[in-house]
């Protein structure tokens, strides 16, 4: 009787989880909440056993405070070898806080014993894990979408798209770091064009990922600033063109990436797009770093273009500001 009852309960939870992973983002009472931790930099070492507690401990008491309804970690996370037991105990704390997660890879995560492939196949059924390859045609992995549903009933308001930025191009000649390429920027253009051609209009949307744009540091572009810049823009220097689609589409009015340890600011440029850094959350430094540990939330409107966000760190919040976009 006793092992019935066990496997009944057993059963339950795998249902459970199971609906959790299922279930669609959905927005609450008008809003739809997301945390952007970036850069963990975590080492699966036992010299680094006290940096990757604070940083857990650090993201366990940010998702407890803000509650939010998706976590997205944007690139280096696991950064050493023997990275499985690492991507678990990152997975678990997800799992144990009940928040759906996307990652999106960094320059660094496949300097592990895993290629991004290989962890996306391995973290493919962790709980409440989001990630998944919507075309394995496209270079690199990851790459996905998805909609945020209104709070009542079916319809898509809001999408979310997450993009992996890939790692250092082969010819050195185009700089140090690679950059989005075209088959990825024509598979958001087909995904935005069929949104149009379901609903007769365009979805606000926001973008992930973790190599910032060019356009990061074109202050020619900018009209207000918010945050710290410490450090120059870590962008490729090839320009794929990845900006002036999401300013074609007209869809894409945030973009959120890490990369840069120093940088949290945003920029505002002209009212149609924010471009943004996250604040890096990983306790183990890979240069000097000036900024606390900390994350990034963006609050979405469900019936504008329009989102809140403000950095979180242990003294609490700070660096708020509140975008809508103005149709020109």
């Amino acid at each position: 009787m006793i092992k019935r009852i066990t496997l009944l309960i057993a059963i339950g939870l795998l249902g459970l989880i199971s609906d959790a992973r299922m279930k669609p983002l959905r927005f609450v009472n008008g809003t739809f909440k997301i945390v952007q931790f970036t850069d963990l930099h975590w080492v699966e070492d036992s010299s680094f056993k006290t940096k990757n507690d604070s940083t857990l401990n650090l993201m366990r008491d940010i998702l407890n405070a803000e509650k939010p309804d998706l976590a997205v970690i944007t690139g280096d996370v696991v950064v050493g070898s023997n990275a499985k037991p690492g991507w678990d105990k990152i997975c678990k704390l997800f799992e144990e806080s009940h928040v759906p997660f996307v990652v999106t890879f960094g320059n660094h995560d496949h300097e592990s014993d895993m290629s991004n492939a290989e962890i996306l196949e391995y973290i493919a059924d962790k709980p409440y894990n989001l990630t998944f390859d919507e075309d394995r045609k496209l270079r690199g992995s990851g790459n996905c979408s998805m909609p945020v549903k209104a709070s009542e009933g079916s319809v898509d308001k809001w999408m979310l798209y997450f993009f992996d930025s890939n790692s250092y191009p082969k010819d050195k000649f185009y700089g140090t770091y690679d950059w989005i390429h075209h088959d990825q920027i024509e598979w958001y253009r087909n995904t935005g064009d069929k949104i149009r051609m379901r609903l007769g209009h365009a979805l606000p949307s926001l973008a992930f990922f973790h190599i910032p744009l060019p356009e990061y540091g074109d202050t020619l572009l900018v009209k207000k600033i918010v945050g710290n810049k410490h450090e120059s823009v870590c962008s490729p220097k090839l320009n794929s063109g990845l900006f002036s689609a999401f300013l074609e589409q007209g869809d894409v009015i945030g973009v959120f990436v890490g990369h840069d340890h120093n940088n949290d600011y945003l920029a505002d440029i002209d009212s149609k797009i924010v471009l943004a850094y996250g604040r890096k959350t990983g306790y183990p430094p890979a240069y000097e770093e000036v900024l606390s540990r900390g994350a990034r939330i963006v609050i979405l409107r469900e019936d504008k273009p329009s989102f809140e966000t403000y950095i979180v760190d242990s003294s609490g919040a700070s660096l708020r500001y509140e975008f809508t976009k103005i149709l020109k």
